[in-house]
């Protein structure tokens, strides 16, 4: 059995990271599962949790929640499910906002209030969130004790139930980078700040939440006769656990380190996913058995897969902070960094096929990058949503393939061609 509570917020910034980590550094075997596209914050929260958070995506994921609900039941006996933006928000729909999936799921949820520059108007801005759902909420940021007591008094009137109440303290701030939280934090200090933060909460809330029970209908082991390697270390760091669930019940997965120069051996399927390369360009430059490696795997018509900055990788070169660098190669053409992200979710129609997706196809997933990228090779995917490759996606060459849309390989993994053949013209 597991207990489930959601984190919301009126916006973005409001500080739902800073409770989900509190509460998870509180309690013993918890996981976080968080709604949206976001690969930042389950990576933070996991040097909290001890554990890989999911995330829960309609867009990219389908109708799989439920099931991901229950992956996450395997491995924990508590989860938080953080929000995306405010508790209404999600730029598709209705039915991709935080909300939406607390209804569908029967997930009971605690707002958290950012009360800094507010006094007690800010219960009137937030009433409109606090649905029949929530249990109350936290007060984020009050900047003494007469501005709590100013405030906490109005909700208390209004009868909601205050569950915790955080004061302003500048060493409670997360620190950021371009794509959002900073991952350069020492586990220890993150676990201890978070726990002096949850001493602000009151846990007795999580006596009152209704178990979920464990069914295990989710996917099955099944053979694995083939190999899959996968980079894994700070330039290579975002990969949905959805999708490393799947990889794992379904073929024998191993990682292995681009920046350690550590050569795939023996791989049927090479996956390079999106991180931060930009920041490590001159290691990369460096990992020259690598390299060589990729090119001679990619020539031979080995299966080659790459996301986001996997595929900045791939490339000839690339230029940051005015140096240029030698990538691998893969692909021709070069990546840059642009000072304006592209943000989007995708949906991409495979036009010509290609070793992974079937001509005809159509796929939903998310690009955030200030990367981009000039190729004058064969791209098999049209953006019907969302920039890719200036407008175009999937760069191909034999059965190397990369683009910068991220998907989700627990929806799109079983209907993938790849090794059904070995050369794809």
């Amino acid at each position: 059995m597991m207990k489930i509570v959601g984190i919301a917020a009126m916006c973005t910034g409001s500080g739902k990271t800073t409770a989900t980590g509190a509460i998870l550094s509180a309690v013993p075997n918890s996981i976080q599962i968080k709604i949206g596209p976001d690969f930042i914050d389950p990576l933070v929260e996991a040097k909290i949790s001890g554990r890989h958070g999911y995330n829960l995506d309609r867009w990219l994921q389908g109708k799989l929640e439920r099931n991901i609900i229950e992956y996450a039941s395997e491995k924990a006996d508590f989860a938080v499910a953080e929000g995306v933006m405010g508790l209404y928000d999600s730029g598709v729909g209705k039915e991709f906002s935080t909300i939406a999936y607390f209804e569908r799921l029967k997930i009971p949820y605690i707002l958290v209030v950012d009360m800094f520059k507010w006094a007690e108007s800010v219960y009137f801005a937030a009433k409109g969130f606090i649905k029949k759902g929530c249990l109350g909420v936290i007060l984020n940021n009050y900047a003494g004790e007469r501005h709590l007591k100013m405030v906490e008094d109005v909700f208390i009137a209004h009868g909601v139930r205050i569950i915790g109440k955080i004061p302003h303290r500048e060493e409670f701030k997360m620190n950021e980078r371009h794509l959002g939280l900073s991952l350069d934090l020492n586990s220890r200090e993150m676990v201890g700040r978070s726990k002096e933060i949850a001493s602000y909460i009151d846990l007795s809330f999580i006596d009152e939440l209704p178990e979920i029970e464990k069914n295990h209908s989710g996917m099955k082991d099944e053979a694995r006769e083939k190999n899959v390697y996968i980079a894994k270390d700070d330039a290579f760091c975002f990969y949905y656990e959805t999708s490393l669930d799947y990889l794992s019940r379904m073929y024998s997965v191993k990682f292995f380190s681009p920046l350690k120069d550590e050569v795939p051996e023996g791989a049927d399927l090479v996956y390079i996913g999106g991180g931060y390369p930009e920041l490590f360009s001159g290691q990369l430059e460096n990992a020259t058995k690598l390299k060589q490696f990729l090119k001679e795997y990619a020539r031979d018509g080995g299966f080659l897969y790459s996301e986001c900055g996997g595929t900045m990788f791939l490339m000839d070169s690339m230029d940051y902070e005015g140096r240029k660098y030698e990538m691998a190669g893969i692909f021709t053409g070069k990546t840059w960094m642009e000072k304006r992200p592209v943000l989007n979710y995708t949906e991409i129609m495979s036009e010509s096929g290609g070793p992974f997706f079937r001509k005809g196809q159509t796929i939903y997933g998310h690009e955030f990058h200030y990367g981009r990228i000039k190729t004058p090779d064969k791209t098999t995917m049209k953006m019907i949503r969302g920039n890719g490759i200036e407008g175009r996606d999937g760069i191909t060459k034999n059965n190397a393939f990369g683009m910068y849309t991220h998907i989700d390989f627990m929806r799109y993994g079983r209907d993938m061609i790849w090794g059904r053949k070995r050369k794809i013209s």
